[in-house]
């Protein structure tokens, strides 16, 4: 026990410093993730899309691969589309599963279960007519398809990145379908190093390893990943790498909005105050009406003083 707890701790601080090596674009850091894991055309394709933002990128997201048990996804949802439409009942058997359209959906997506995905696919019609009926959720044309997609067990992750953007933007529409995803497969490929809730579905079948989900993190996004000989954990290494870029360009969203919100300091010129007035000697206005009292005042100021002069002589003379 002490053992593997050991090599799991060493098997994260390894996953960890590689995670921390990765920088630049997504596009670098995938080309980066692609050289150290010896992955090419032939052997891996991603595809990548952020719901909040619109960002989307892919890497060789056209080919066809082996799908493995991820074609029981866009199978599974078109299930889920004829209950709704009241087509098909969920009691209603399936030929050659031994059980009802519901046990076959938990069967199908939480067990990947083959015979019973089987035999739900062929309860749709002929292997081309299954395909035909996959197509309502791809936006690829007609052109753009490569004719091996009509032969086998093969898709793309386009295809798988068309299916999960359905999925997602009308999941009010499927809560059990998105929880049976979310119960599948714990500790392995995109859930072996998330520590988040994840809806995916998962496939192994003769060396390819595949992952295709919904990682509700934080910040959310769609990943889709198809391997060939390469071992399941790349797609975990894979789902790291993109967290931290979907967590890295949330981050630098908000701190843009944070800087966008902060008011400009604005500066005012103020002009330099005008300097008080010169202080003016207060003046008495002359009315006209003052000039008989002033005449008058003069006069009787003047008898005034004649009179004493005269009292003033007359004492002198006595």
């Amino acid at each position: 026990m002490i053992r593997r707890v050991i090599a799991a701790c060493a098997a994260a601080i390894s996953l960890c410093s590689a995670a921390f090596a990765y920088s630049g674009t997504i596009a670098e850091q995938v080309e980066q993730f692609r050289a150290e894991h010896g992955l090419t055309e032939s052997n891996f394709a991603v595809s990548y899309y952020d719901p909040v933002s619109g960002e989307s990128y892919a890497y060789n997201e056209e080919t066809m691969l082996v799908a493995a048990s991820t074609f029981k996804l866009p199978l599974n949802l078109y299930y889920c589309e004829l209950e709704q439409a009241g087509e098909i009942a969920p009691d209603a058997y399936i030929p050659n599963s031994g059980t009802t359209l519901a046990n076959c959906h938990r069967m199908s997506l939480v067990d990947s279960n083959n015979e019973v995905s089987i035999a739900m696919l062929y309860n749709l019609g002929n292997f081309r007519t299954y395909k035909e009926k996959m197509r309502k959720y791809f936006t690829m044309t007609d052109d753009e398809i490569d004719g091996k997609y009509w032969s086998n067990n093969y898709y793309c992750t386009r295809m798988m990145m068309d299916t999960l953007r359905y999925l997602y933007e009308n999941e009010a529409e499927f809560p059990e379908m998105l929880g049976y995803l979310k119960q599948a497969c714990p500790d392995h490929y995109f859930k072996k190093y998330l520590d988040c809730e994840i809806a995916h579905k998962y496939g192994s079948f003769e060396g390819a390893e595949n992952d295709v989900g919904i990682i509700y993190g934080e910040n959310p996004f769609l990943l889709a990943v198809y391997t060939q000989d390469r071992g399941e954990n790349v797609s975990a290494e894979c789902a790291v790498l993109f967290k931290d870029y979907t967590d890295s360009q949330a981050l630098a969203r908000l701190d843009a909005e944070a800087a966008a919100a902060v008011p400009t300091p604005v500066t005012v010129a103020l002009d330099a105050p005008e300097p008080p007035p010169e202080p003016q000697a207060e003046e008495t206005a002359f009315e006209w009406w003052m000039l008989p009292i002033t005449i008058a005042v003069f006069l009787l100021g003047s008898g005034l003083v004649l009179l004493i002069l005269r009292i003033q002589k007359k004492n002198r003379s006595v």
